[in-house]
C-alpha cells in the first residue's frame, strides 16, 4: 500500500504541475489577444476622447483680399448675358458619392483647354483628406500665375480655401439625396465587407440599422467617417455634433454664406445651366457623361430602411432639404429662356452620347458603369476625355503641371 500511495502522490504532483502550465498558457493567450487584436470599438473610444480635447490654437492667418469684387460678381444672373466675361477661378468642394466625378470632369476639361492651374498633389485625388490640407506643399508648388481651380477631395476649412484660392474665386459644392448617397457609400466603400457582423447577412442594411451606433464603430478608420452624415462631415461638421441641432443650423448658415452655389445632383442639368450663367461659360463646356455611377445598390430597399437612413443621416437631410429648396427658388426666378436652355442642353448631351458611345460597359466588378467608343470615334479626343475617370485625368494633369518641378519618380 505504501508503494501505491507513493505512485499516487507522483501522479497527483504531475497533474498539479500540468494544471499550472495550462493556466499560464491560457493567461498568456488571453493577454496576447487583448494586446494585439484590433478592437475597433476600443480604438473609437480613444479617438473620441482625443477629438473631445480642447481645439488647437486658432489659425492666426488673416484674410486680406487685394481686390474686392461686388456682390453681383458672385450672384447667379436671372438671364444669360452673351457679352459677359468668363470667370476662370473656382473652388469645388467634392463631397463623396454625390456625382462629383462627372462635374469634376467638366472642370478638368475646361482647365486644360485654357491652360489653367489646378490645386492638387501629384497623382492624388485628395488634399490630405480628411485632415487639413498641406499648405506648405501647395504654396511651395504654386505656379507663378497662381492657382485657378480646386476640385479635389478635402474637408472644408474656410481659411485654407481663402489662402490658396485667388480673389474672386467662385465657391461651389454638390449634394445628393441622403438615401441615395448613403446607399452609394455603403456599396462603393464596401461597408458590408468592412464590418464583419454584416458579412453573413443577405440584407446588410436591415442588420446595420438594428444597432447602427454599435455596428458603425466596427468600421475601419478609412471608412468610418463615410458611414454617417458624410456630406456634412465633408463640409466641416464635427462628428461629435451630428445630433446638435444648433451646430447643424450653424453649418448650414456658414455654407450659405461661404458658397456661391450649392448644386443638387437630382437637378444636375438645371444646375449646370445656372453654372453657365454664373461662370459665363459656353454650353459646350458643360457637356458631360455620367461617371462612377452605381446601378445596383438601390434595389430592394424597403420604406422602413429608407426612413432609418434619413434618421441616421439627419444632419445631411437637413442640409440637403435647405439647399434643395434654395435651388428651386433660384430656378423659379430665372427668365423664360432658362427651361429652353435646359431642354437644349439635355438634347446636346443625348446626341453627344449617341455619337460617341456604343453601349454601357460594366466595370469595377459591375458596381459602376463605363462606355465603349464607336469605331468611327475611337480617336476622337473629346469623346475619350468625356468618359475618362477622374483618376486618369488627375494623372494626366499632374504629369503636365508638375513635369518641371518634381523628378519623374514622383509623378
Amino acid at each position: 500500500s505504501r508503494g501505491i500511495n507513493a505512485e499516487y502522490g507522483v501522479v497527483k504532483r504531475i497533474k498539479r504541475e500540468w494544471q499550472i502550465i495550462v493556466t499560464i498558457l491560457v493567461l498568456y493567450v488571453c493577454y496576447y489577444a487583448l494586446t494585439s487584436i484590433d478592437w475597433p470599438r476600443a480604438q473609437r473610444r480613444e479617438k473620441t476622447k482625443v477629438e473631445a480635447q480642447p481645439p488647437l490654437k486658432e489659425d492666426t492667418w488673416v484674410y486680406k483680399p487685394s481686390k474686392i469684387y461686388p456682390p453681383e460678381w458672385y450672384a447667379i444672373p436671372k438671364t444669360f448675358d452673351p457679352q459677359c466675361k468668363a470667370k476662370q477661378n473656382l473652388y469645388f468642394l467634392r463631397t463623396h458619392q454625390t456625382g462629383t466625378s462627372s462635374v469634376t470632369n467638366i472642370f478638368y476639361r475646361y482647365g486644360q483647354e485654357y491652360n489653367l492651374s489646378f490645386v492638387m498633389q501629384p497623382l492624388k485625388l485628395n488634399l490630405n483628406y480628411p485632415g487639413r490640407i498641406s499648405m506648405h506643399f501647395l504654396e511651395m508648388m504654386k505656379p507663378k500665375k497662381g492657382y485657378n481651380i480646386l476640385c479635389q477631395y478635402m474637408r472644408y476649412h474656410k481659411m485654407d480655401a481663402l489662402r490658396i484660392m485667388p480673389d474672386g474665386a467662385i465657391f461651389l459644392t454638390l449634394l445628393r439625396h441622403p438615401v441615395d448617397q448613403f446607399l452609394s457609400v455603403f456599396h462603393n466603400f464596401g461597408i458590408k465587407k468592412e464590418i464583419r457582423n454584416l458579412q453573413p447577412h443577405h440584407n446588410p442594411y436591415e442588420e446595420f440599422f438594428r444597432n447602427p451606433r454599435k455596428i458603425s464603430l466596427m468600421a475601419s478608420d478609412e471608412v468610418f467617417h463615410f458611414v454617417q452624415n458624410s456630406m456634412s462631415f465633408d463640409l466641416g461638421l464635427n462628428p461629435l455634433q451630428f445630433k446638435n441641432e444648433t451646430a447643424v443650423d450653424n453649418l448650414i448658415k456658414r455654407i450659405d454664406n461661404d458658397f456661391h452655389f450649392v448644386m443638387i445632383l437630382e437637378l444636375l442639368d438645371e444646375c449646370l445651366i445656372l453654372l453657365r450663367r454664373l461662370m459665363c461659360w459656353d454650353l459646350n463646356h458643360l457637356v458631360y457623361v455620367k461617371l462612377s455611377v452605381n446601378n445596383e445598390y438601390s434595389t430592394g430597399i424597403s420604406e422602413d430602411v429608407r426612413e432609418q437612413i434619413l434618421d441616421w443621416n439627419a444632419a445631411d437631410k437637413k442640409l440637403y432639404d435647405h439647399f434643395h429648396k434654395k435651388l428651386q427658388d433660384i430656378i423659379a426666378e430665372q427668365d423664360e429662356d432658362f427651361h429652353e436652355e435646359v431642354r437644349t442642353f439635355k438634347k446636346m448631351n443625348a446626341e453627344f452620347w449617341r455619337e460617341c458611345y456604343n453601349n454601357v460597359l460594366p466595370v469595377f466588378d459591375g458596381n459602376k458603369i463605363g462606355y465603349s467608343l464607336h469605331d468611327t470615334h475611337a480617336d476622337n479626343r473629346t469623346c475619350k476625355v468625356l468618359a475618362t475617370d477622374d483618376v486618369t485625368q488627375t494623372h494626366v494633369i499632374g504629369l503636365r503641371q508638375f513635369k518641371d518641378t518634381l523628378p519623374p519618380s514622383d509623378i
